[in-house]
């Protein structure tokens, strides 16, 4: 009987150690940079008669399947300006994008820092909503 409990302790202590041992080597790799984002680094372009403008952003959702939220560091660029941002719906099918966030418009002479901003009509007119600042150089 003490030779049988002798052997089982053995057995006992030998399956306690594999398993810190496994559990040791089998540490879970988190990914803190995950995102519930439905688009991720999503690029638009919106063909105007006189530009062209790209549209990027760092993460995108679907909220119906013609618009969708562009989130965090929202870029407007042409050749002729940039729009900063940190959210915008864009419209896909009507090429229409939407902010009431803070905006900052960059251009050559002049800068805007407005509360929002549309841009309709194939990117040809862009208005500026809300509070605006327009600086002249």
């Amino acid at each position: 009987m003490i030779l049988t409990s002798i052997i089982f302790f053995i057995i006992a202590v030998i399956f306690v150690f594999q398993y810190i041992q496994l559990s040791k080597n089998n540490v879970p790799i988190i990914n803190s940079g995950t995102s519930n984002a439905d688009i991720t680094k999503p690029k638009f372009t919106i063909n105007g008669n006189n530009q062209e403008i790209a549209i990027t952003a760092k993460e995108g959702d679907f909220i119906t399947d013609d618009e969708i939220l562009l989130k965090k560091n929202v870029v407007f660029q042409s050749n002729k300006f940039k729009i900063f941002t940190d959210k915008v719906i864009f419209n896909k099918k009507k090429f229409i994008a939407t902010s009431s966030e803070k905006s900052k418009f960059i251009s050559k002479n002049t800068s805007i820092v407005s509360n929002g901003f549309d841009i309709v009509d194939n990117g040809n007119i862009i208005n500026f909503k809300g509070k605006t600042k327009l600086t002249l150089k």
